[in-house]
């Protein structure tokens, strides 16, 4: 009897496509590992790349866009003398989706990114699908400790 076993080897995901955008006055790098439908944006924690999810975002083009910012300060994005607190960065990040026409996004952030996705979700509601933080730190900005409910800021807790 002769059996014949035919497996399918599993497709290794394309190497992200590089880019650069240039926003808020400084050129920022980022990485995009393609698919449709929404779009995830990774954004990675102190001093680490895009590059940093090069293994993990190809699993979810399947069934979304997915893209990761390499931040101010970091690897091959510019390093300006200023703009590392959380409003400039978030500003960053809004011309960054802005200039690729990226107009609603879930955010998947790192470490210090989760101070990012708290300060964006704060600031810009509507451009926001889901937030999900990794071993993230939350946003301790005065800005921050507010939560968008129907519309009105509340303190929290």
């Amino acid at each position: 009897m002769l059996c014949i076993i035919a497996t399918q080897a599993a497709a290794l995901p394309l190497p992200a496509k590089r880019g650069f955008v240039t926003v808020n006055g400084i050129r920022l790098h980022y990485l995009d590992w393609g698919g449709s439908g929404e779009t995830i944006l990774f954004l990675a924690g102190f001093n680490d790349s895009a590059h940093v999810y090069d293994d993990f975002a190809p699993r979810f083009t399947d069934r979304f866009h997915v893209v990761g910012l390499t931040r101010r300060g970091v690897g091959e994005s510019d390093k300006p003398t200023g703009g590392y607190d959380a409003s400039t960065r978030v500003e960053d990040i809004r011309q960054f989706l802005d200039a690729l026409g990226i107009h609603i996004v879930s955010l998947i952030g790192h470490s210090m990114a989760g101070d990012e996705l708290t300060l964006f979700a704060t600031r810009y509601p509507q451009r926001v699908a889901k937030l999900v933080y990794l071993d993230a730190a939350y946003d301790r900005t005065p800005e921050g400790t507010k939560v968008v409910v129907l519309g009105h800021d509340q303190p929290v807790g």
